[in-house]
């Protein structure tokens, strides 16, 4: 009969582990990342700060006074300004090389 206590148990990698080393086998897979997530962030940025500032414009133009739909047109392009922004930044951001792994 077999003994449960002579049994050893062999640990499998977690996920976090082969996706590291798989990272670092293959350093053009986070090139490709990279670029992707610069493409995608920076251009939606870019596009949420030209809606901005077309919304404030607009708002400013329309001069109907200071609690009207005005103030609304300027506070959500402000808004998407600001959000657009931070797109960019995190378009712009570098992940980690597989050296630092």
């Amino acid at each position: 009969m077999l003994d449960n206590g002579s049994e050893e148990k062999v640990e499998q990698p977690n996920q976090e582990e082969l996706a590291k080393r798989e990272l670092v086998e293959h350093p053009e897979i986070l090139e490709e990342v990279e670029e992707r997530k610069m493409r995608k962030f920076t251009w939606s940025g870019l596009l949420l700060i030209v809606i901005g500032v077309v919304l404030i414009a607009i708002g400013l133009l329309l001069n109907s006074g200071v609690i009207s739909i005005e103030s609304l047109f300027v506070g959500v392009g402000g808004l998407m300004i600001v959000i657009g922004i931070l797109r960019i930044l995190i378009g712009l951001i570098k992940p980690i090389v597989p050296s630092q792994l």
